[in-house]
This record gives C-alpha cells, structure tokens and sequence, in this order.
C-alpha cells in the first residue's frame, strides 16, 4: 500500500502526543501481531489500526465509529485506494467499538476491534489522565473498571488477543482489586 505512510503521518499529525502514543500506536502494534498470527495482510490491519479512531480525533467521542467512517472514506480518497480497501476499512472503523448491533464480520475489522481493546490493558494511567479533569476519582475507578471487563467479556473476541492479554488482564484484577479495599 503505497499510501499507507502517508495516512499514517496525516494521523499521527492530527492526534495530540498522548493520543498517538499510549493509544493509537499500540492499536497498530497490536493489529499487526494478531495478523501476523492469522496470517492475513498486515498493512490491511495497519490502516484499520490507523483510521479506526479518526471520527474521534476530528469530531469527539460520541458515536466517533459513524464519524469515522465518513471520514476514512474521506481520506482513503484523497490517496486513491481501491473501492475494496475503502469498504474493508469503513467496516473497521464502523464496528471497533464493539457495539452489539454492529459485530465485525470480516478478519480485519476483528483484528482492529481486538486491537483496540488490547491497547487498554497497557494504557490504564492514561484513562485515569484522561478523565481525572470533571470527576472525583471513585467514578474514574468504576469507569476504568467496567471500561477493562467489557473489553475481556465483548471486545476480545479472538482466542488469539485474548490469551496475549491473560496476564495483564490478571494483573490488572489484582491491582484494581487492591485499589478497591481502599474506596
């Protein structure tokens, strides 16, 4: 993919530091290993990993999958990808979020949404950074909790993310399960 450099700095330019690097980069790392190990292609799972936040970074959270998909179609244009790599990267976008009406349903888009909530199990300090600036901390513990569960119990749904992230799902229990006793 001649145009998957480009995408990437076009990101990576419009994320802020944080983003890039204790999220977005990590959702690539991890993308790339899950399809190294299903053998499937791995600049697919790089763009996906890429553009699967990009709703987020140009218009905020809320529903940043329906964003997103318009605007990596947008910029999957712009580099003149082929009508199929736009779709496969859209069904991505759309369906990382693990939403039960919107399962994935192609490799790719399975291996971005494991990707992403792979990232989560090595990016706990940025969650609470991140939300510490409207609430008190018991309502960041309880989110950062349910945010780790759904993302085991929903998000990791290939057999292959989830035993990469067994023992830092453990540890993790083990931390926020010390940090609870003191709530």
């Amino acid at each position: 993919m001649k145009y998957l450099n480009e995408i990437r700095e076009l990101v990576k330019n419009e994320a802020d530091d944080s983003d890039w690097k204790y999220h977005i980069a990590i959702v690539i790392k991890y993308a790339k290993q899950l399809a190294k190990i299903l053998k499937t292609d791995e600049d697919m799972a790089e763009l996906g990993a890429i553009l699967h936040d990009i709703g987020r970074l140009r218009h905020g959270s809320e529903n940043h999958n329906v964003t997103g998909v318009i605007e990596a179609e947008k910029i999957l244009k712009d580099h003149n990808a082929p009508q199929e790599v736009i779709d496969e990267i859209k069904h991505c976008v759309e369906t990382h979020r693990a939403i039960k009406d919107l399962p994935p349903k192609t490799i790719t888009a399975k291996i971005v949404m494991n990707a992403d909530a792979m990232s989560h199990f090595d990016e706990i300090p940025i969650f609470f950074y991140w939300k510490i600036g409207g609430d008190n901390f018991e309502n960041i513990f309880k989110w950062v909790e349910a945010k780790i569960e759904r993302d085991w119990n929903e998000k990791l749904t290939l057999p292959e993310a989830k035993e990469m992230m067994r023992e830092k799902y453990e540890a993790i229990k083990v931390v926020l399960s010390s940090t609870k006793e003191h709530i």
